[in-house]
């Protein structure tokens, strides 16, 4: 167990690691300061020697520690020597490179916010990014950005940082516990109707921009990754289904996915088909399997071009209507398995109450008798009140009479009781 010495001007802390002892000089500090480094000594020793972990509140205490106290810990072999943390910049960057799982789009929104970060921060040095420091980007981000975009990147800093701590270049993520902003936007959440995509169709310059508006609308694919990435081969035209390439999920283990030929999507499948040259291998060519061609700019062309108001994220709202349509009719995990997604991102990024919802609901309301029936309750009261009663101690044949001619009062046969 750790000792303490107090000298005159300075205190000391004696342990014995491999039962040889050392001491550490902590210097003129208070008696409370030196019993709590005691103590951290005697908890690494007994994690160390049951192979533990270390514990939290240890871990903060070594994260305070200045250099040269850290220092002698890391010789006597209690702790692994510090790494230099080395500049924001490349570290971000190296990081960034080492991303091979991810897409394309993805290691652009990474790079995105590197800039951003590198903005603000300057090209610093990774320990030198303090808690109020990462709280101050937060806000910074929301002057700059829409709240869900201000907070995917907080998002992503946070990523980056944690990383950073993993690999032991720094000893805390200043990024934990910052939030700014919401992750979802349900002002640009648009239920896209049949309507209002059947002019967009047909004002689309040929078939294979109907092809990839119907695979969005109809099919719930991601556009353009998983619609440029669809080939006849995935087409399985017996069973009625299709195989949906999907890059974003790839990473979780889930590369692909299966989805029925639609009946709403069967006629757009047929052309496409019946128009393809032999040989073709994409279902829409002109994407070449390019799963990062831009297509937005277009598609925001031809809505206007149909006379519609261009709805926030085209490609993201046609998607969502259709999981929002074929949650009337199948179970959410099975509507989730096709769209490739999850019940809780789908309720929270996806699911959208329509006006039909409001209209279905008036509806039934009618059909169970929620409505006021016809004459007032007064009316109704009256008519009861007209009825005649059975007095007491009438004979059989009276009451038989009165039931014949439907006049019991709404009392009942028993008269009341006084007194109750």
């Amino acid at each position: 167990m750790a000792s303490i010495e107090y000298r005159a001007r300075s205190a000391r802390v004696i342990a014995y690691i491999n039962k040889e002892k050392q001491s550490f000089s902590l210097g003129r500090v208070t008696k409370k300061t030196a019993e709590r480094f005691a103590n951290n000594i005697d908890t690494l020793l007994h994690e160390r020697r049951c192979n533990l972990p270390i514990s939290r509140e240890v871990s903060n205490w070594l994260a305070d520690l200045d250099d040269t106290l850290y220092g002698l810990l890391a010789e006597r072999g209690l702790v692994e020597a510090k790494v230099r943390s080395g500049k924001l910049s490349e570290f971000v960057d190296n990081y960034i490179a080492s991303r091979s799982d991810v897409t394309e789009r993805r290691i652009g929104k990474l790079r995105n916010a590197k800039v951003r970060m590198v903005e603000f921060f300057g090209d610093v040095k990774l320990d030198s990014v303090t808690p109020g420091a990462a709280d101050d980007y937060g806000r910074w981000l929301l002057s700059q950005l829409a709240p869900a975009t201000a907070q995917k990147e907080c998002q992503i800093a946070a990523q980056f940082f944690r990383h950073a701590f993993r690999k032991g270049f720094i000893e805390r993520n200043p990024f934990d516990g910052v939030t700014v902003g919401k992750a979802t936007n349900d002002d640009r959440r648009v239920f896209v109707t049949r309507e209002v995509i059947q002019k967009v169709l047909d004002k689309c310059p040929n078939w294979q921009w109907r092809m990839v508006v119907a695979l969005a609308r109809y099919g719930g694919l991601r556009c353009p990754s998983e619609v440029a990435l669809l080939k006849w081969s995935d087409i399985h035209w017996g069973e009625e289904r299709f195989t949906v390439t999907s890059p974003k999920t790839k990473r979780y283990g889930k590369e692909s996915r299966v989805v029925p030929i639609f009946p709403e999507l069967r006629p757009f499948l047929d052309e496409a088909f019946s128009i393809a040259t032999e040989g073709e291998k994409w279902v829409v060519p002109m994407l070449g399997g390019d799963a990062d061609k831009n297509l937005g700019t277009t598609l925001r062309k031809i809505i206007r071009r149909a006379g519609v108001e261009v709805w926030p994220k085209p490609f993201q709202n046609c998607r969502s209507s259709r999981q929002t349509e074929l949650e009337q009719i199948y179970p959410t995990y099975v509507v989730c398995a096709w769209l490739g997604n999850t019940p809780n991102v789908a309720q929270k990024h996806y699911l959208t109450v329509t006006d039909d919802h409001f209209a279905s609901a008036a509806k039934t309301g009618d059909k169970r008798g929620m409505q006021t029936p016809a004459g007032s309750r007064e009316e109704s009261h009256a008519k009861s009140r007209t009825l005649h009663k059975v007095r007491e101690n009438a004979s059989f044949s009276e009451v038989v009479a009165i039931l014949e001619d439907g006049r019991v009062a709404v009392e009942g046969f028993e008269p009341p009781t006084r007194g109750l």
